[in-house]
């Protein structure tokens, strides 16, 4: 979990600075990148790609963020 927070959040950090910042830019509620962040809640397809694009990154490059917190039976992303 905190490999998985630590990534997201140097994300964030690279390009908005903060999660309010980067929030306002997704147009989502901050609470809504915060349960991501914090782990409480799954990300969905969309929001996956939706996070990418405004990270300036690519899709597999969030989705293994999150793999390594939410793959099933504790396996780990490659």
């Amino acid at each position: 979990m905190d490999e998985m927070r630590q990534r997201l959040l140097n994300l964030i950090s690279a390009s908005y600075g903060t999660q309010a910042e980067c929030s306002k830019a997704l147009g989502w509620p901050r609470q809504r990148l915060n349960k991501l962040i914090c782990g409480t809640k799954e990300p969905d397809v969309s929001e996956l790609f939706v996070l990418a694009k405004v990270l300036h990154s690519d899709v597999g490059t969030v989705a293994d963020i999150f793999l390594l917190y939410w793959s099933p039976n504790g396996q780990l992303s490659a």
